[in-house]
């Protein structure tokens, strides 16, 4: 690897930076976009309540006045071995072409990982796309995760159960059933959902799947976000996302200890259809999340975009999926 031969800046990537950032990165991340669109929801995305305060680009910067390396940064409410931190997260690193092979990359996560220091984060994370290798020389530790498929029981047909489209105010709710399932339980990791967090996650979602409706596979995606009611207030409920492929289960949640509510959800959306094959249903399930009895998780195997954490403070880094609590959702 050859040395960094300028010295370089962190700066938040604006103006002309950021779109000759999003020039190159396009064809990584957009997901099928336009690249009008592509920008649209990069910046749409930061203007929501969560991420105007939590998620910027930045961008490094040479003695040229030219970017070498860029990459976005969340920070993200979490609990570690409960202590109520702060993580560092790192998304769409990214070293201009030209410039690979000097380091740019760790510099710019390092720079990151220092300024995050002094905003309170005693860890930082990210999920790699291109193995561990890279990552491991910086100090990150692969965090186990769960890829499962959802089987659904269809046999006895839907249960007679109202589920409804979710809405706003039905965020408080959906915070409490995370919390209810994450705190006072043997586990080490896990983000600190609030309702502004969740509609980040939502909004992130539905942006994609309304900028990219169109012919082809992707343009078919579609965000879908169902409760079922006790009282005034959901009880339960999931969030999908529905393409050509299958069903992709975002996040879900239930007040029920056993999670019946939530088997129940998804009965009932599969019934809509009943003379159809039911989709491939994939998702993270948290090891510490109820299995509903109305569904069985089969094909376990590693989650594929791989988690990975580095101590910023004196913290130990999980290494068992029995500690982690985190849902697709939550993916940066």
């Amino acid at each position: 690897m050859a040395a960094i031969q300028f010295r370089v800046r962190l700066v938040a990537a604006e103006g002309p930076i950021l779109e000759e950032i999003l020039d190159a990165t396009y064809a990584i991340w957009s997901e099928g976009l336009t690249r009008d669109n592509y920008a649209r929801w990069n910046a749409a995305q930061m203007r929501t309540a969560w991420g105007k305060d939590h998620l910027r680009r930045f961008a490094l910067v040479d003695d040229r006045g030219r970017w070498v390396a860029s990459a976005k940064r969340y920070l993200l409410p979490m609990r570690l071995d409960g202590v109520d931190g702060v993580m560092c997260g790192l998304g769409a690193v990214f070293t201009r072409r030209e410039e690979r092979g000097r380091g740019y990359a760790g510099e710019i996560i390092n720079q990151l990982i220092d300024r995050s220091r002094g905003e309170g984060a005693t860890v930082a994370g990210l999920f790699s796309e291109i193995g561990e290798e890279l990552y491991r020389r910086l100090g990150f530790v692969t965090v186990p995760m769960d890829e499962v498929d959802i089987e659904v029981d269809r046999k006895h047909g839907a249960p007679a159960m109202l589920v409804r489209s979710g809405e706003e105010r039905d965020l408080p709710a959906l915070a409490s059933m995370h919390t209810k399932r994450t705190e006072g339980v043997p586990l080490r990791f896990a983000l600190r959902r609030d309702p502004a967090l969740i509609e980040y996650a939502l909004s992130k979602k539905r942006l994609l799947a309304g900028l990219g409706f169109g012919p082809g596979p992707r343009g078919a995606r579609q965000t879908e976000f169902f409760v079922a009611e006790e009282g005034a207030s959901a009880a339960a409920y999931v969030v999908l996302t529905v393409s050509a492929g299958g069903w992709t289960l975002e996040e879900a949640g239930d007040r029920d200890p056993a999670g019946a509510r939530l088997g129940a959800i998804l009965q009932v959306l599969l019934a809509r259809e009943p003379s159809r094959p039911a989709p491939l249903i994939r998702a993270w399930w948290p090891r510490l999340m109820p299995v509903p009895p109305q569904l069985r998780l089969t094909n376990r195997i590693p989650a594929r975009d791989i988690f990975m954490l580095r101590p910023i403070e004196n913290v130990r880094i999980p290494d068992r999926a029995d500690d982690v609590f985190y849902w697709r959702s939550d993916y940066f």
